[in-house]
């Protein structure tokens, strides 16, 4: 018919020098429906409500309208190319009652696809022209394209779980900007997510597309123009946990990748790109919901920075000898000791644990640094805190047991690297009593009394919630922790500096405070180099502060430098040092201490891919 000639020569021309690869591909298979006539589309229009993303054209053709939609069709085996994915009627009950796959034998092939190697190294720039998914978007896809209806069915099949189950993605990234305050972003090809559409039609019947109009190109970035990145590949993920470590393990930005290279036309159409790559959430009322939640996150943040500035030495503690902030200090020489003792004589202890990429319940290295605040009371701090890195202690520990389970394959293996010392091997039964020795049974004595007194500690992470569901698995639990006064997550106090919901890598805060770093990913490098952080973020924001502060009194802010703080709490108030500790966290459902202040601190919960995803 007409109609299939017509559509076969737009696929033709849309495809280019691909375009010999639709010879012999019969249009008529890829039709949503059965063809019909005028009055039984109008009856259809008045009964049906379509909750799918896209409906079907007027020609009865689903919205694959382009040659790189119907999964890249000059990909596909012979087979592949004849099947009808659209096709699939279920009455409403069995669909709701049934797990059984609307149209198995479609299912069955599709699940059988095996991708070509990308013949790509970690770091190597993907080839011209090719389109991506941002992985955000991916995951945030039922919420934004989906109807009510099929939401609730569909949603399952994009969980964290439910993506990676007997699933392979082919990972590429881009890293942003530094002032753009976003982490690296995540894609995958954008055949490999419409594949991922097909299975899921092939299991519901029914119709879920790349949705046309202006977010199409959502779903089909092409990167590069006027010299500018394009995503490099990170790596091949073929479960949740080999996803996980290729996203914490994306290489600090390639020098070939520098802006300044890029004609500004280039320039901006990246950073127009970049902005495509938010998954803005559909629901606004969600996103109210959620913005008092984001305020006091923010605020809690921030206090926990002035905190550990007092724990340093940097800050002091508002009380009877200082009855308000307006006794601070207002400048800070780094080439001088503080002038104020460092607060409580606090320990921090930083652990950091690896653990096998092909199981993360097989732990293989735990890394634990440590900072004695006593030993710096009389320390220059140094250009970014460097002078006091040199008292931090390590121990790189190597579980014994465990040896056997060697990275390499999705992140690189680090444990012959340690930098800081000699490693250790024991066995894992040993961990245990070490680490609570180490927390519970620290001790000083009372310079007033001469008592031997439990010692005050700090618990330091990169991402706690990561490492502490680790640590249990080694047999402690932070949350019967003593002597603990808190949590410090180093990932929180850069998202305060740089006012991002967005979560950064070590390896990135690292080199957003010009640290240098090599072979990250070891556990004992890894403890060092988050307290190196902890040190140069406190340092960094209590600059920050200060250098704000006359210009605040002066009444006037440069514009560039303006932002809105107290509309989403990026500011932890100017009338508090801090308040007190707010002690451990819940590990089973959150971070829900309350202490001195009366601010309710909680987990983070819902960032685009946080401990899973991470937002990716």
């Amino acid at each position: 018919m007409e109609e299939d000639a017509a559509f076969l020569r737009n696929l033709k021309s849309l495809s280019g020098d691909q375009s010999a690869a639709w010879d012999g591909f019969d249009p008529s298979a890829w039709r949503s429906v059965p063809a019909e006539d005028e009055g039984a589309k109008a009856a259809r229009s008045a009964t049906e409500h379509s909750s799918e993303t896209v409906l079907s054209d007027d020609t009865g053709y689903a919205s694959y309208d382009s040659a790189e939609l119907i999964l890249n069709f000059h990909k596909l085996t012979p087979e592949e190319r004849g099947l009808n994915t659209h096709q699939y009627k279920l009455n409403k009950a069995r669909q709701y009652v049934t797990e059984e796959p609307a149209n198995p034998k479609v299912l069955e092939k599709l699940e059988k696809t095996e991708w070509e190697e990308t013949g790509l190294a970690l770091g190597d720039v993907s080839p011209e022209g090719q389109t991506f998914v941002p992985w955000r978007l991916v995951t945030s896809y039922p919420d934004m394209f989906i109807g009510k209806t099929n939401r609730v069915r569909a949603a399952p099949l994009f969980s964290y779980e439910a993506l990676h189950k007997n699933r392979v993605w082919d990972l590429y990234y881009i890293n942003c900007p530094l002032e753009t305050g976003m982490r690296p972003v995540v894609f995958v090809p954008t055949y490999q997510f419409a594949h991922l559409l097909a299975v899921i039609n092939a299991k519901l019947g029914i119709r879920l597309t790349i949705p046309p109009g202006k977010n199409e190109e959502r779903f089909m970035l092409s990167f590069g123009v006027g010299n500018t990145p394009r995503p490099r590949f990170l790596g091949r993920s073929t479960s949740a946990g080999s996803f996980k470590n290729l996203r914490d393990a994306i290489p600090a930005p390639h020098p070939d990748d520098d802006l300044a290279k890029a004609t500004p036309l280039g320039d901006d159409e990246f950073r127009r790109l970049l902005g495509l790559t938010r998954a803005d959430r559909k629901s606004r009322k969600r996103s109210d919901r959620n913005r008092l939640k984001r305020i006091r996150e923010h605020k809690t943040w921030g206090r926990c920075i002035k905190r550990v500035q007092r724990y340093l030495g940097l800050r002091r503690k508002v009380g009877a000898e200082m009855p308000s902030v307006a006794g601070q200090l207002a400048t800070l020489d780094l080439s001088q000791p503080t002038s104020q003792s460092p607060e409580g004589s606090v320990l921090f202890v930083a652990i950091d644990i690896e653990a096998w990429e092909r199981d993360q319940s097989t732990v293989t290295e735990v890394g634990i640094a440590t900072l004695d605040t006593t030993e710096i009371q009389h320390i220059p701090p140094g250009d970014g805190g460097r002078q006091w890195f040199s008292h931090i202690r390590a121990r790189h520990i190597r579980i014994r047991e465990n040896s056997w389970a060697v990275n390499g394959r999705w992140v690189a293996n680090r444990a012959e690297w340690f930098g800081f010392g000699k490693s250790e091997f024991v066995n894992q039964s040993f961990v245990e009593p070490l680490i609570r020795g180490l927390i519970d049974g620290a001790t000083f004595v009372d310079p007033i009394d001469g008592a031997t007194k439990p010692r005050p500690v700090v618990l330091v992470f990169h991402e706690a919630s990561s490492d502490i569901k680790y640590l249990k698995l080694v047999g402690y639990h932070v949350g019967d922790a003593k002597n603990v006064l808190e949590v410090v997550d180093t990932c929180k106090m850069h998202q305060y500096l740089i006012q991002s919901n967005n979560q950064s890598s070590l390896g990135a805060v690292l080199t957003y405070l010009d640290i240098p770093h090599r072979h990250l990913h070891n556990a004992g490098n890894d403890a060092v180099y988050t307290l190196q952080a902890m040190i140069g973020l406190a340092v960094k924001k209590r600059q920050m502060s200060l250098e704000k502060t006359p210009r605040k009194k002066a009444g006037h802010v440069p514009f560039a430098e303006f932002k809105p703080d107290d509309k989403e709490g990026w500011t932890s108030g100017s009338d508090t040092d801090g308040g007190d500790p707010v002690g451990l966290p819940d590990v089973e459902t959150g971070w829900e201490a309350t202490r001195g202040d009366g601010w309710e601190v909680t987990s983070g919960g819902d960032w685009e891919a946080t401990s899973g995803d991470g937002g990716w």
